[in-house]
C-alpha cells in the first residue's frame, strides 16, 4: 500500500509549492498607492480624515475644518490636563516642570489655554447646533480616527464639518 500524499498545492512536477512571500495587506497597498499617486508624505494622509479626503468624499474646506477640530480637541485636552494615553516609559526624559503661573511665560501659557478652551467651547456649540449625530461623527472621525458608519455616518460627518468650516470662515472676516 502506498503512502497518501498531503493535500498541499503542488507544482506540475509533483513537488510541494513553497508558501508565497509575505505580502502587505490590500488596505495597506491601497493606502500606499493613493499616497504615491497624490505625491503625499505627510502623516495626515494615513488618518481616517485624510483617507476620506483622498477618496473625494469631503471637500477641501471640510478637510481643513476637520484638521483644525482635531488640533483644537487635542490642545483642549492638554489645557484641561486630562489623562494622556498610555505609552511606554521615556528612557531619556528631558525633565523640567511647568512654568510658574506668575512669570511672563506662565501668563502666556495661561492665556493660551484660556483661548483654547474658549475656542473649543464655541466650536462645540456649533457642532451641537448641527445635531448630535453630526457632533458624534466629527468627534469619532477627527479625534479617534474611526471610519464613518455607512452613508448616514458620512453625511453626518459632512454636515458637522461644513458647520465648522462656515463658523471659522465667518470668524476670519
Amino acid at each position: 500500500m502506498t503512502r497518501r500524499k498531503s493535500l498541499a498545492r503542488r507544482e506540475p512536477s509533483g513537488k510541494v509549492k513553497r508558501a508565497p512571500p509575505d505580502l502587505p495587506s490590500p488596505t495597506e497597498v491601497s493606502r500606499l498607492r493613493d499616497a504615491a499617486l497624490s505625491g503625499l508624505k505627510d502623516a495626515i494622509w494615513g488618518s481616517m480624515l485624510g483617507q476620506i479626503y483622498l477618496r473625494g468624499k469631503i471637500s477641501g474646506a471640510q478637510f481643513a475644518a476637520g484638521k483644525r477640530w482635531a488640533d483644537l480637541a487635542r490642545n483642549y485636552s492638554l489645557a484641561c490636563q486630562s489623562p494622556k494615553e498610555a505609552r511606554s516609559g521615556n528612557l531619556n526624559p528631558a525633565g523640567g516642570e511647568p512654568a510658574d503661573p506668575d512669570s511672563p511665560q506662565g501668563l502666556r501659557e495661561a492665556q493660551q489655554q484660556a483661548y483654547t478652551k474658549h475656542q473649543y467651547i464655541a466650536a462645540n456649540a456649533i457642532l451641537h447646533h448641527a445635531g448630535e449625530p453630526a457632533r458624534r461623527a466629527v468627534m469619532a472621525t477627527c479625534e479617534h480616527g474611526m471610519a464613518p458608519d455607512g452613508h448616514d455616518g458620512l453625511e453626518n460627518l459632512k454636515v458637522g464639518l461644513s458647520a465648522l468650516a462656515a463658523f471659522w470662515s465667518e470668524r476670519r472676516r
